[in-house]
């Protein structure tokens, strides 16, 4: 077949890729869309001389085997006025195009777009909008192996890394992630190391198989913990007497958060002892299965308010009604939110600007305004550790411990006008959260967080702690300072405080002599209660090498659960969705 000319202005529209003669053009800078003849091109040249005149056009200067029916993408060639694919200025705006649309949850056809493609025109005329089959099949694939090469490299560098994994059902969909959280230079970072959706396959039966690649891929050790967070499935949570108070949860909505349990290595004895009896070249996993500590705080809250007394709920239902008049919309569903509202209408607000404000119109009585306070009161420390857990990027699990002893400590106070309510909690508190008292991993970090050591514990499981402290360095078989040592290292066990920050700082000044480092450890004094933990250690890990090992090891266990993942898109394939959800939650790495 003869080489032919083929019009420029082929360049500047987007052309369907079919053999028909007569078929429909869209402008690249505007969205207008029109009919033509492969054989003429009058029409096109007519639109780009009247609407787009500032766009230079050359008669002719590509040469082809066909006609002209190939669309443009970023790998072709292009007219002279636009980037090709190996500058860098395209290279630079392709990256941040896949970053955009990854992290603001856009849909990709949005490439598409003729009101996109009109901005990008008027924003930078050179740059080369690609098309939606080159974005999905090339950038894609370049942006999510650029971001595995990083994720490899920090974990190659990490001190410690700790794995917790994700499995839940949301609509037709199963998904599962697998988030990664390194200590890097005696920092906290968390990572996504994997995200996968499948209709119609149950991701359970391949957790092993998907963290054992994670582990290989990444040069991670089989000795790490690996968490796989178990959860009753659960929705927003809202204040008794508040609009969208009900935890039913819409068809469209329901996320199955349960999932099934991977052997459990939380056996006093054989903890730390993971890789006893594994094969030869191959360690078994140390997975151990539990709900994750923000979770497990939620579900106390949930439960515990279903026992709120009916005189409580008609004063919160008064000024859920006030507050929503006041705003114009319906309050949102969140529990912590609205009891800011509530808070607000009380004047209790900490934020004086807010406190200006406050709903004066609330005809409350003298005794609903009294429960309403003690309501307030008795979720305070629930209020104030779920607001930190929201702010804070790192929470370690060493403060799991300590804040389940405050909540615990705070109930114990005794009320009149809530007592159902503070019974719910109670038990609530006792089904779901007790358990990460006896939880091992949890146990250490706390042991081994400067800040608190053994201030946490008294008797026999102060006893059992040491103990577990001086089989990790060796000292198990030592004999026991005498009694009088042993109370000096206990003695500011009993003067605990509850709520943040927990405990409050406590002078401490014996420093005896010992050649054991975990019995130096327990008993130097703690440090304050807003130093950094980590500082610490690397501070001191020439003094405690083993002890410091075992610190970054635990201190990686994160308290949080698993982000926000990327909505539902059942346009999207699994392939596509997993992409942009790696990008998405990976786009922060340096």
């Amino acid at each position: 077949m003869s080489k032919r000319k083929v019009s420029v202005v082929f360049d500047h529209f987007y052309i369907p890729d079919n053999k028909d003669l007569v078929c429909k053009a869209r402008c690249r800078y505007c969205p207008l869309e029109m009919s033509f003849n492969r054989k003429a091109t009058s029409n096109l040249l007519n639109h780009m001389k009247r609407k787009h005149a500032s766009i230079p056009l050359s008669p002719f200067s590509i040469t082809s085997e066909h006609s002209p029916s190939t669309p443009a993408t970023c790998s072709q060639p292009q007219s002279p006025n636009k980037w090709n694919s190996n500058d860098p200025s395209q290279i630079l705006g392709n990256q941040a195009l896949v970053n955009f649309i990854a992290s603001e949850q856009l849909p990709v056809s949005i490439v598409q777009s003729p009101f996109f493609l009109s901005f990008v025109q008027e924003i930078q005329p050179n740059y080369n909008v690609p098309d939606r089959k080159y974005f999905v099949n090339t950038l894609l694939d370049q942006q999510t192996s650029f971001l595995q090469n990083k994720l490899k490299t920090l974990s190659n560098t990490a001190q410690s890394v700790c794995l917790t994994v994700d499995v839940w059902n949301a609509k037709a969909f199963t998904h599962m992630t697998i988030m990664g959280h390194l200590v890097i230079n005696y920092g906290l970072k968390s990572v996504t190391f994997s995200c996968k959706r499948s209709r119609g396959q149950d991701l359970r039966a391949t957790v092993t198989e998907e963290i054992d690649k994670v582990l290989c891929q990444n040069n991670i050790s089989r000795e790490s913990i690996v968490l796989l967070n178990d959860c009753e499935s659960q929705g927003s949570i809202s204040l008794p007497g508040f609009q969208q108070m009900q935890m039913e949860m819409d068809s469209d909505d329901y996320t199955d958060m349960r999932i099934f349990k991977i052997e459990d290595h939380e056996d006093t004895a054989a903890y730390g002892r993971e890789d006893e009896g594994s094969t030869p070249g191959r360690m078994r996993l140390n997975i151990q299965s539990g709900q994750s500590f923000a979770q497990a705080l939620q579900l106390v809250v949930h439960y515990g308010l279903q026992a709120t007394p009916p005189a409580t709920t008609d004063a919160l239902a008064k000024v859920s009604s006030k507050a929503t008049q006041a705003h114009n919309v319906p309050l949102t569903s969140d529990w912590s939110s609205q009891l800011k509202e509530v808070k607000r209408i009380l004047g209790q607000a900490e934020d004086r600007q807010d406190q200006d404000t406050n709903v004066s119109s609330v005809n409350l009585t003298p005794s609903e305004r009294a429960l309403l306070e003690d309501f307030v009161h008795t979720l305070q420390p629930f209020e104030e550790i779920t607001d930190r857990l929201r702010k804070e990027r790192v929470v370690l699990a060493s403060l799991v411990i300590p804040s389940i002893q405050g909540i615990r400590k705070h109930l114990s106070s005794p009320t009149e006008q809530n007592h159902k309510l503070v019974v719910g909690l109670e038990l609530a508190l006792e089904k779901w959260l007790s358990p990460f008292e006896h939880r091992w991993c949890y146990r250490r970090a706390t042991a081994l967080d400067p800040r608190l050591k053994l201030r946490w514990c008294e008797g026999d499981r102060a006893q059992q702690m040491r103990q577990d402290l001086l089989a990790l360095t060796g000292g198990a078989d030592r004999v026991t300072q005498d009694t009088e040592d042993t109370a000096i290292y206990s003695q500011g066990q009993a003067k605990r405080r509850s709520l943040f920050p927990f405990f409050e700082d406590e002078p401490q000044e014996h420093q005896p002599e010992t050649q054991n480092e975990a019995e130096t450890y327990l008993l130097e004094p703690c440090i304050p209660y807003h130093h950094d933990p980590l500082a610490y250690w690397r501070a001191n890990q020439h003094r405690f090498p083993q002890l410091a090992q075992q610190a970054l090891r635990h201190q990686a266990i994160p308290a949080l659960p698993v982000p926000a993942m990327y909505p539902d898109n059942a346009k999207l394939s699994d392939e596509e969705f997993e992409k942009l959800m790696f990008i998405k939650l990976n786009s922060a790495l340096p």
